[in-house]
């Protein structure tokens, strides 16, 4: 009867599975570049005082009438589009980092807000968002008689 043996590689399988893992990381590294290429998202900053939030949202390149705002559910939506100028065929990038394209941003946010007095503004490419606190939540002074 022929008894069969399992032979290793000469080397072991620790080389193979080291090619197998560094072919996978350069893999999934390319794969995750080519998405970021087309995604895009502004950077925000929230501030909190005893009257109000601040969202600050930084838009270059961003037109007013490519922004929506909306609110539903205490969840804050920032959507919009960062159109690309018309290019030329000739043009022959040597580099392009700038991003393009629709962004949405959701934020959560606390239920003591007042939602009717949301006001949102437009300037020099920084959209701000200002969140007034609910009458009822804002701290006060108690007389004591």
């Amino acid at each position: 009867m022929l008894n069969i043996v399992k032979r290793e590689p000469r080397y072991g399988w620790g080389l193979l599975n080291l090619r197998d893992e560094m072919n996978r990381m350069f893999h999934n590294f390319f794969d995750e570049y080519d998405q970021r290429e087309n995604f895009w998202a502004p950077s925000v900053d929230i501030v909190e005082d005893k009257n109000k939030l601040t969202l600050t949202a930084e838009l270059p390149g961003v037109d007013k009438k490519d922004v929506k705002i909306s609110i539903q559910n205490n969840v804050l939506v920032i959507e919009g589009e960062k159109k690309q100028k018309t290019e030329k065929k000739e043009d022959n990038y040597y580099r392009s980092e700038r991003f393009y394209g629709k962004f949405c941003r959701s934020f959560t946010l606390p239920s003591e807000l007042d939602s009717e007095k949301i006001e949102a503004d437009y300037s020099n490419g920084v959209l701000t968002v200002t969140l007034p606190k609910s009458d009822k939540v804002k701290p006060r002074q108690i007389e004591i008689k």
